[in-house]
């Protein structure tokens, strides 16, 4: 009796703590040295753990403590490629092409997985036929045929969507397939742009904003990213800006009070659009979205460094500078003998702009168009060595930066590095920001 006591506690521990892996095996190998784990937890990821890729194979023994979840594999960092899986407290093994990740992909463990990539190559081989034909029919002078096919092709397309719903019922799977249900017109639409706008407003009718599923993963975030920069966009400046807002007001209504959904959104979308330099958007999230969220939901730095960023973006004025040589005052402001302007932002202790300062001044020897604005970003400590070292550039204005990081001037222009370049015109308008000397020379190169 006894033993058998011992026996239950011990199987009983067993399949209680029972560890898991995810193995997989790259076809072809590829050249490939390591696989990162990461647990998705909406558009950020959490460090699990990395494994040796060996001929192609990788393996990673998962903790018992381990949640539910999304998890991605990362193999290339550079090109970002990865492969996204569900892990549901199950063992996950696949194949799978390194340079065709998502599409050519095949699971030998884990029913979470087989039941939702083969729901995605089903219903994209059937979707991309059905959009296919609705191109078609625009233009086509037999209707009826092409009508009928379509029609095919939706009931198709409508039964897969259900078998999988169906299949994955009680799964994580489910909630993924059943998000990722796309509305298609039961006939084909007869103009083009009567097509687009059913597109968009149906786009998030499967879409839960408060599903905790689909918060634990990207989807959301990749699903809203397609609708803002893919579906509603223009070759047209002016009008491309329009869409956008259009398209942002559209996803701010749908995410309603999911406040943490909000601030992560509306911050991944001011990040973006200040990377792209797209004042106009960063400041219509701003001031009708962002600044709006609770307090308890905005973070003051990330907004004061996109504000920054935006103040100088190119084509803006670029923030003045003020100095004092010889008793005289003069600014930035101030400054027209020349057509163009270069702003430097360097350090006598920085060993790139030991190198690139010195290049910067012999490229503009004897050129009396572009006049050079060189801010010392120094301590007291290193002041001495400072005064020394701008003896060699007498054609600058060289401006003395107290404080180091923390100069005024330096963090109006939202400075992080040096050497940092801004090129001015006669007006003192940014026209470039180039990150090394060989860039600035380019620039120059270019204009010729």
């Amino acid at each position: 009796m006894i033993k058998k006591l011992i026996l239950l506690f011990f199987l009983a521990t067993t399949f209680g703590y029972a560890q898991h892996t995810i193995t997989g095996k790259m076809q072809p190998a590829g050249d490939y040295e390591w696989m990162i784990l990461y647990h998705m937890q909406g558009a950020k990821q959490n460090y699990i753990a990395n494994a040796d890729i060996k001929e192609g194979a990788f393996s990673f023994t998962l903790s018992d403590t381990l949640n539910v979840g999304i998890y991605r594999l990362v193999y290339d960092l550079q090109n970002q490629l990865f492969i996204d899986v569900i892990y549901n407290n199950e063992d996950i093994a696949f194949t799978f092409n390194p340079e065709n990740p998502n599409h050519e992909i095949q699971f030998t463990s884990s029913e979470e997985n087989k039941l939702y990539y083969s729901y995605l190559n089903k219903s994209a081989g059937i979707q991309y036929t059905l959009d296919s034909l609705q191109v078609a029919y625009f233009s086509t002078q037999n209707k009826p045929k092409l009508n009928t096919l379509y029609q095919k092709k939706h009931a198709d397309l409508v039964k897969t969507q259900e078998q999988s719903e169906k299949q994955s019922k009680g799964k994580l799977a489910y909630h993924f397939i059943k998000a990722s249900g796309r509305y298609n017109a039961s006939q084909p639409i007869e103009k083009p742009n009567d097509y687009l706008k059913s597109t968009k407003t149906h786009f998030f009718d499967t879409v839960d904003f408060n599903n905790e599923t689909l918060l634990g993963s990207t989807f959301i975030t990749d699903k809203i990213n397609d609708y803002i920069f893919y579906l509603n966009a223009s070759d047209d400046y002016q009008v491309n800006n329009q869409l956008k807002k259009e398209a942002i007001t559209t996803v701010v209504t749908k995410i309603g009070t999911n406040y943490r959904l909000a601030k992560d959104i509306e911050e991944v979308l001011l990040y973006n659009f200040t990377q792209q330099q797209n004042v106009p958007i960063v400041q219509f999230i701003l001031e009708n979205y962002y600044n709006k969220l609770p307090a308890s939901y905005q973070d003051l730095d990330f907004k004061k460094d996109v504000e920054v960023k935006i103040k100088t973006a190119i084509g803006n004025k670029a923030p003045n500078i003020n100095w004092t040589i010889n008793n005289v005052k003069n600014n930035l402001y101030k400054l027209s003998e020349s057509d163009t302007y270069i702003v430097v932002f360097w350090s006598s202790q920085c060993g790139h702009c030991l190198k690139e300062i010195p290049v910067l001044n012999d490229y503009l020897k004897g050129n009396t168009k572009i006049k050079v604005i060189a801010v010392g970003m120094e301590e007291e400590t290193s002041k001495p060595i400072w005064q020394k070292l701008i003896l060699n550039y007498p054609s600058f204005i060289n401006v003395y930066g107290a404080h180091k990081w923390k100069n005024e001037f330096a963090q109006e222009y939202g400075v992080t590095s040096t050497p940092s370049y801004f090129i001015l015109d006669a007006n003192k308008n940014i026209l470039a920001k180039p990150d090394t000397i060989e860039d600035v020379k380019a620039f120059f190169e270019g204009k010729n």
